[in-house]
């Protein structure tokens, strides 16, 4: 269950940052903007776990890493697949 709960709030960390992206200088460039929800949103999991392993009695864990990004990559896409919709028609 934690790993779920892990993909799933990256999901939307990534959807928010993609979202932010899209209101900012580079939001004509598509890849640019997808790639960096991608990478801020498991640059900041991968800070978490860097986090929790200097905190006493907390450990830190690749798995947890892993569902941060996969859950980024699942959450830019759907929400760039969405927005393409709704632009589209």
């Amino acid at each position: 269950m934690d790993k779920v709960l892990h993909f799933v709030g990256y999901a939307l960390l990534g959807a928010l940052f993609l979202r932010a992206f899209k209101t900012s200088r580079i939001k004509n460039n598509v890849k640019l903007m997808l790639i960096l929800s991608v990478l801020l949103s498991s640059l900041y999991g991968i800070s978490d776990e860097i986090h929790q392993y200097l905190i006493p009695y907390r450990d830190a864990d690749l798995m947890d890493v892993l569902a941060d990004t996969l859950g980024g990559i699942m959450g830019v896409y759907i929400y760039q697949a969405i927005s393409s919709k709704i632009s589209a028609g």
